[in-house]
């Protein structure tokens, strides 16, 4: 069987929050998240984009078939084809801030907010392979196991980051139900037919090919804890490390309880837990656990290893202070990243496990005289009393001289946590914070090169099938200068192909290259219209079009519908006068792919020069000069 078309479904699961950027609307928050007639949407050339960019960690060279490059000439259609996804889930507003390296208070200009979608919304992906993009039945096979290895290997081992904030946290998801289909010609017509729910069996095994490019992954799971401090396991604890980090402003009042276990008064405790707790300053929620995002461990190391370079007498600058000026020259910069480098060292969200604990204590400034309550700076808080957050840590690169010093980076700041020197999250002067850190075993998924591949050239293709265009270009001639003489008016009669046909002879003459048209959508049609011809249609073709075009050597002449009535415009090149313009002349190879359409007619393949007329930095119009079978 020909394979036609290999489709990919599978189920995305967020692990962590996911932030991606949508445009401005009537929303308070800073980043607002993607939505579409108000649904939340995973745009596909989002997703695409992460699986190109995993791609290339371990495919060197990538296929063109998969993504191309200005730098090869013409740029090819990709054959990946990703679906935008959907959601029923609602976006949460996640309170982001800056904070100063040598003082640890906020810094100035550096509050955000964005939108998110909490963690374990589920996302229904559809991905394609398309065969007719590929050069080669091994070029399409090469792109279709590039995808698979993507999907298989890395992102169904949760190695899947998707749009802002990875390093700090967000967009960690994974792959759940990863299954491939491959159509033939049979299987693809009866998938067509059916509005694309009959599938064909799907393959026992998701086709992946060998990576040609080594690249490291060094994974580290540290357990950070808080609760009783028992240096001594045998004695009473000394006392109770806390831990608090602070919700957006518009939560900060309301405290869900969650599923936890929350400290009462002796007189109040066999009194239920209500839903939710008023408060001055609320403790950040996951659902119904405690959060610790990954913004506020990345954080922490930054400074820490900020600190101890600044003590050997190296300069590191602060990125608040700099405002996003860090060189790459910056030690810190080199380790955590700069805004043009991004950084290889990755740290989750984590959400509390097993049981935790939280209480809302009442706290008061004391007056230093009386030592009573000052004024009215009596408020109450959220502390969480016992939890544990699972933390994970990725470095990757693509050599482990490169990975090595990060790893042992991340040790040394994790070495600090495990004496409970290593604070996070808020009120780190008040007693919360010094969590005991918990380190397992780095393990390491390093990817190795196992084979070579070479990108197939383009006159490598067999030449048998007659129905295929040749892939080389027509060659292009060099520029020239021309005046151009442009002409507008009006149609009198209805925009048809006919009615068009005859006005545009009378101006253009017998000479014609090609035309083209978009006809107008119409239900009673059983056959495609033609959509591009290289003869003058008939005077009394009736086919409605919205838009058409009649390209001559020298000349074009277009018309439209609009809502005030058809209009055409007449651009020609003639001799130097006053209604004429000086232009520049550039010509453009282009392709007719001959794609097989439902609502048109196939317009078979071949290669086209077109002729611009380039007015200053914009395009006047274009015709054709030539067209090749």
């Amino acid at each position: 069987m020909t394979t036609k078309l290999t489709l990919f479904t599978a189920k995305l699961v967020q692990d962590s929050a996911l932030s991606v950027s949508g445009l401005d609307r009537e929303t308070s928050a800073d980043q607002p998240f993607a939505l579409v007639d108000g649904v939340p949407t995973l745009v596909g050339r989002g997703l695409k984009g992460a699986a190109v960019a995993m791609a290339k960690r371990f495919f060197d060279p990538l296929p063109r078939a998969v993504s191309d490059d200005i730098k090869h000439g013409a740029l090819r259609r990709s054959a990946w084809e990703f679906a935008d996804a959907t959601t029923t889930g609602v976006p949460r507003i996640r309170a982001g801030v800056g904070i100063r390296h040598k003082t640890g208070a906020r810094a100035g200009g550096v509050l955000y907010d964005r939108e998110v979608i909490p963690a374990g919304t589920v996302w229904q992906l559809s991905f394609r392979v398309d065969r007719s993009y590929a050069l080669h039945d091994a070029e399409f096979e090469e792109a279709e196991g590039i995808l698979g290895y993507v999907l298989a290997e890395h992102w169904a081992k949760g190695r899947c980051w998707l749009g802002g904030g990875a390093a700090r946290g967000l967009g960690w998801c994974r792959l759940d139900d990863l299954n491939a289909y491959r159509f033939g010609e049979a299987a693809y017509e009866a998938w067509v037919k059916s509005g694309r729910r009959t599938l064909p069996t799907a393959l026992g095994a998701v086709p992946v090919v060998s990576p040609t490019r080594s690249w490291c992954f060094r994974t580290l799971d540290v357990n950070v804890a808080f609760g009783e401090y028992k240096p001594d396991p045998s004695e009473a604890a000394w006392g109770l490390d806390m831990f608090a980090v602070g919700p957006h402003d518009t939560e900060r009042a309301v405290q869900p309880t969650g599923d936890g276990q929350w400290a009462k008064p002796a007189w109040a405790i066999n009194a239920p837990v209500p839903d939710v707790l008023s408060t001055d300053r609320a403790l950040l929620m996951d659902g119904p656990r405690p959060l610790v995002p990954g913004a506020s461990v990345r954080g922490p190391l930054r400074h820490a290893f900020s600190r101890l370079e600044r003590a050997a007498g190296h300069d590191v600058k602060d990125p608040h202070l700099v405002q996003g000026e860090v060189g790459v020259d910056d030690l810190a910069g080199q380790a955590f990243g700069t805004v043009n480098k991004s950084s290889r060292i990755l740290i989750r969200d984590a959400r509390a496990e097993g049981e935790w604990a939280a209480a809302k204590l009442h706290m008061h400034a004391e007056d230093e005289f009386s030592a009573g309550s000052y004024g009215s700076a009596k408020r109450d808080a959220v502390r969480l009393l016992r939890g544990t957050f699972p933390v994970r840590i990725v470095v990757e690169g693509a050599t482990a001289e490169e990975v090595e010093p990060l790893v042992k980076l991340v040790d040394r700041q994790v070495a600090l946590g495990a004496l409970r020197h290593l604070s996070i999250g808020g009120h780190k002067t008040r007693g919360a914070g010094a969590g005991h850190w918990q380190a397992k075993p780095w393990v390491a998924d390093d990817v190795a090169k196992a084979r070579d591949w070479t990108a197939p050239k383009e006159t490598d293709e067999p030449k048998a099938s007659a129905t295929r265009s040749e892939r080389s270009f027509i060659e292009r001639p060099a520029g020239a200068d021309a005046w151009v003489k442009t002409t507008n008016g009006m149609l009198t009669e209805p925009l048809t192909l006919g009615a068009a046909a005859k006005v545009a002879k009378s101006s253009l003459g017998e000479k014609l290259v090609a035309w083209w048209c978009d006809p107008t959508i119409d239900l009673s049609l059983h056959t495609p219209p033609a959509t591009f011809g290289r003869e003058w249609p008939a005077d009394g073709d009736h086919l409605q079009v919205d838009e058409i075009a009649f390209y001559a050597e020298r000349a074009v002449w277009r018309a439209a519908r609009t809502a005030n009535g058809a209009r055409f415009v007449l651009i020609e090149e003639t001799a130097q006068a006053d209604d004429a313009k000086p232009t520049r002349v550039v010509h453009t190879p282009a392709r007719l792919h001959g794609f097989r359409r439902f609502s048109a007619a196939n317009t078979g393949q071949g290669n086209v020069l077109l002729r611009e007329w380039h007015l200053g930095d914009e395009v006047l119009g274009f015709t054709f000069t030539q067209e090749q079978r």
